[in-house]
């Protein structure tokens, strides 16, 4: 019927760039959207007219018409004034968000666009739209989301950053001096992945209630409408956190906060009956010491924010010049880090696992090494975080599974006997691996059987995403490889992980092993372990093995195999051929 709208959504588009048009074409469709495309603002206004669309993407930088003229005439237009319109814009500054509001938008996203919540903030405004929310209010409401953290209620970055300039202006202008404080919590991920992100999101508000009590009067919270010429509290994300204290007499007048806040949460804190101990570590800043802008004291700050977290966690740093050296290294070394996953200079050792019984090669873990042109050999511990931190997990895993495959393939052709090969998958960005594809083309691509492979994961990989993590985990297994659990009792221990994912093995973490012969407790935990896998149908791999009487003592406990320096260090792929040509025994099995 002429003039009666379809069910399913239609949104217009409006952005001079084809390829970011496409790519919201594909976001919106995908979630059941109707699509409708304009390449400017003069072709939108008529677009809208013939069309009537339900809400409209607005690009703010355009030919011919700009974003804030399309927005208003749309507004005048029959129709106009109720629609939603969500302004696209690579602009973050306030004078732009403000703009946009006085223009008519509903709402703005910011560019590069993240796709999820592009979709997430098209419903809500549609569900606005629908339930006939005042559009004024809905603009009170807006501009709150805008500048505040909906979980705490604090200023968020935008706001943090527009407060901190107003206040250097004043600050320069009084001569006086003004800190900044980078804090980020310690030990927040292994709480929010153990306990649930529920019970994280009420730690943070708590976290935010007892800074709350540590800033002097005079600098109370930048809440909604207090007072944003005074300090300034902000939530960046996650679980860091800013505060700017103004007019200080000296910088020991940050400190004396910085403890404050350490101080207050030294305190426990009991949510939904889980009792929490949390700390922070805090870097300060100061104006004009440490930098004469917004972007360099915050940058100044959270450098010495990691500097406190080298230190030992749980207290605060100020920003030393040393730092910015320091910071450089880390650069360098991170710009050598992603040179060194594109060109192929990692190489595979392999460190084999034994059978306690008789003390055959049964396995080996494939762990990766790199001799780094002027630092020479890397240790694991330092280059795989930066590898995961700087999002290259993805291709570096791709890498190793790539390379055990072939070199499983190159032992097979020389005819040696096939033993199974662990591969570590790190639990950062593990549903995007899409590792049962990636292991069924190395398998499939060098002939091998499925037990040529073992798939070692960390108990963090089975707390995050369950659902979807144990549908993969699922598929692993009916190809036929075993999947082991690497680190078990350090921390993410729980029964029903052990009971609702399809684990193989569990591998006793080295730090219950190296105490075993003269700490009681550690024996008692490993010897529990040996007895709940048997009690599952599971393995036990006991790593980290260094002395005769470790192994006696496993081996009598039941543990099924080792790994370890007692049986052989990490070696080169020809060098532990050798060892499986020779099947090589390095224990007394009587």
């Amino acid at each position: 019927m002429s003039g009666v709208k379809e069910k399913t959504p239609l949104i217009l588009i409006v952005d001079d760039d084809f390829g970011l048009r496409l790519l919201m074409r594909a976001s919106l469709e995908k979630d059941g959207f109707r699509v409708a495309e304009a390449e400017n603002g003069l072709v939108a206004v008529s677009v809208f007219e013939k069309l009537q669309p339900d809400a409209i993407l607005l690009d703010v930088m355009m030919p011919k018409l700009d974003g804030f003229d399309t927005c208003k005439t749309v507004r005048k237009m029959t129709g106009g004034i109720h629609t939603p319109i969500l302004m696209v814009t690579g602009l973050e500054d306030l004078e732009s968000i403000h703009r946009a509001f006085e223009s008519g938008a509903t709402d703005f996203i910011t560019k590069p666009i993240n796709w999820p919540v592009l979709n997430y903030r098209v419903k809500y405004m549609l569900r606005a739209s629908n339930a006939f929310f005042d559009v004024i209010d809905q603009r009170k409401q807006i501009e709150v989301l805008a500048f505040y953290d909906h979980l705490t209620g604090l200023a968020n970055r935008t706001m943090f950053k527009d407060s901190l300039d107003t206040a250097l202006i004043d600050s320069a202008a009084e001569e006086s001096q003004l800190a900044v404080l980078f804090m980020d919590l310690d030990r927040f991920k292994i709480i929010n992945d153990t306990l649930g992100h529920h019970v994280g999101d009420i730690l943070l508000k708590n976290v935010a209630g007892r800074v709350s009590t540590c800033i002097r009067d005079s600098d109370s919270f930048s809440r909604y409408g207090q007072d944003e010429s005074k300090s300034c509290v902000s939530r960046l994300g996650g679980d860091e956190f800013t505060i700017m204290l103004p007019r200080l007499q000296t910088p020991e007048d940050a400190s004396r906060v910085a403890q404050r806040i350490k101080n207050s949460l030294s305190h426990k804190f009991t949510i939904e009956g889980h009792e929490i101990f949390i700390s922070a570590s805090i870097g300060i800043s100061i104006f004009p010491l440490d930098g004469n802008d917004s972007e360099v004291l915050m940058k100044h700050a959270d450098l010495a924010m990691y500097h406190a977290k080298e230190k030992g966690k749980n207290g605060f740093q100020f920003y030393k010049k040393a730092l910015n050296v320091k910071a450089k290294v880390r650069l360098d070394f991170e710009n050598d880090v992603r040179k060194a996953v594109t060109n192929d200079e990692f190489v595979l050792w392999y460190q084999p696992q034994v059978d306690m019984r008789d003390g055959q090669i049964v396995g080996a873990e494939s762990l990766a090494r790199w001799t780094h042109p002027t630092l020479g050999q890397v240790p694991p511990s330092d280059f795989i975080p930066s590898i995961e931190e700087l999002g290259l997990i993805v291709p570096f895993t791709d890498w190793v599974i790539r390379r055990v495959g072939e070199q499983q393939q190159a032992w097979k052709e020389q005819g040696y006997r096939q033993v199974r090969v662990a591969v570590n998958i790190s639990s950062k960005q593990f549903a995007e691996q899409h590792l049962p594809q990636k292991l069924r083309e190395s398998l499939e691509g060098n002939h091998l059987k499925p037990n040529a492979f073992e798939v070692e994961i960390t108990e963090s990989v089975m707390a995050e995403k369950k659902g979807e993590t144990e549908e993969i985990l699922e598929e692993i297994k009916k190809m036929g490889l075993t999947i082991s659990v690497d680190d078990f009792g350090t921390g993410y221990s729980s029964l029903l992980y052990l009971k609702n994912f399809p684990i193989s093995s569990i591998k006793i973490d080295r730090f219950f092993v190296k105490d075993i012969i003269k700490n009681p407790q550690d024996a008692a935990i490993i010897q529990a372990i040996i007895a709940l896998a048997k009690s599952l149908g599971m393995t036990t791999i006991a790593e980290g093995i260094e002395t005769s009487e470790q192994f006696k003592l496993l081996r009598s406990m039941g543990c099924d195999i080792g790994q370890g320096y007692f049986f052989s260090p990490p070696v080169p792929e020809e060098a532990f051929a050798q060892l499986v040509k020779d099947d090589f025994c390095y224990i007394e099995t009587k």
